[in-house]
């Protein structure tokens, strides 16, 4: 059973690093509105130091007064840490790569000389009263020994939050939920779960770090970012509303749709047609035996409810899988009705129709009406 479960949201940061992504300074405004109506209960967003307008856009995001709180994601370096606090930043991210091949390739540093970093860091801020995370990126390529030489003294020094990022997608959900579990136990701190989808597992992923004691987990919108991204924001609230509803009462439901429908406008790119929830064909239903079903409760065949999201189910009748139950709604769409054996006919001539090429509703509605008429004669 899942407790309490908390969001972070990175649109703002990782989805910026999305190949497609390009935000104005009021885009990062109206998209952090939005997500502020939906409920997320942090944002995430880029150091200062990554452009010269990152600082500006840090104050306007705080200066909007947001239920939402603005966490600023900075490198284990001091000034850098001081550069977001001196925006307004409610919080700092810190992280810093601790795989061999991060600490080779990347930032060249040796564990000694992270923790070293970092703790130094971490006084500080909590002398300050400032809340603290820290992630040690790769952390899934990086060994157990390692990890807890670099998260001893850090949790000594008094973090708020640990986090765990799969930060090439390499994790298996069993392994992600054994390290959250294995790392909660140990230091009894709040655990984060930053999850990418290189192989496909992100939701999975974020679900398991959750059931081994994580109490947050990043998302983006439509989960852009880096490569093909991380956990989606819909794919998440999609899987913990299936599981328990309570889970998701907080927030905004009828929110979602607006939501990515704005980012998708943002990157130009359309919404995947099997994005969970605001996939344009998430609510449809096509094969006569499903619709059948549907028709008649919609929990046959639906585990999501889409009138909780504001949205409404579709049954598609244009096909050679179309069945009687859909044409008769159809029918009753049009203000017809159809005696059974005119049912059947009409049936009948759809799939007949539907085998020869490719037809539409305005064929189907055609074909009701014929049967309609002739028995009626």
């Amino acid at each position: 059973m899942l407790g309490e479960v908390a969001i972070l949201d990175t649109t703002l940061r990782e989805g910026e690093q999305f190949a497609k992504s390009f935000f104005r300074s009021e885009d990062r405004i109206a998209l952090a509105k939005r997500l502020d109506a939906f409920g997320v209960d942090y944002v995430e967003v880029s150091s200062p130091v990554v452009s010269a307008r990152a600082g500006d856009d840090i104050r306007a995001l705080v200066g909007l007064g947001m239920r939402t709180k603005v966490f600023v994601h900075c490198r284990c370096d001091l000034p850098e840490v001081l550069a977001a606090l001196e925006c307004g930043a409610q919080g700092i991210n810190l992280y810093q790569g601790s795989s061999t091949v991060m600490r080779y390739y990347s930032h060249g540093r040796s564990i000694a000389e992270i923790v070293a970093s970092a703790v130094s860091i971490i006084r500080t801020l909590k002398e300050r009263g400032v809340f603290v995370r820290f992630s040690a990126e790769d952390a899934f390529r990086t060994e157990l020994s390692e990890l807890t030489a670099i998260f001893d003294p850090i949790c000594a020094a008094g973090v708020d939050r640990l986090g765990l990022p799969d930060t090439v997608g390499v994790a298996t959900p069993n392994q992600v939920q054994e390290r959250v579990a294995f790392f909660r136990d140990r230091y009894g701190v709040e655990m984060e779960f930053h999850g990418h989808n290189d192989t496909g597992c992100a939701i999975a992923n974020a679900l398991a770090a959750l059931e081994g004691g994580a109490t947050l987990v990043d998302t983006t919108v439509l989960g852009i970012g880096e490569r093909n991204g991380i956990a989606s924001l819909s794919g998440l609230i999609a899987r913990l509303y299936s599981l328990d509803r309570r889970l998701v009462a907080k927030y905004r439901l009828d929110c979602l749709p607006t939501l990515d429908n704005f980012v998708a406008d943002l990157v130009g790119v359309p919404i995947p047609f099997n994005a969970p929830i605001t996939g344009p064909t998430a609510f449809t239903h096509k094969a006569g035996v499903h619709t059948n079903a549907i028709l008649r409760q919609p929990g046959t065949y639906e585990v999501l409810d889409p009138a909780d999201f504001g949205l409404r189910r579709h049954i598609e009748v244009a096909s050679r899988v179309t069945g009687k139950a859909a044409i008769r709604h159809r029918a009753n769409e049009l203000g017809l009705s159809l005696a059974d054996g005119a049912l059947r006919e009409a049936t009948r001539r759809v799939k007949c129709l539907a085998d020869e090429r490719q037809i539409c509703l305005a064929d189907v509605d055609a074909v009701i009406a014929s049967c309609c008429q002739a028995a009626a004669i």
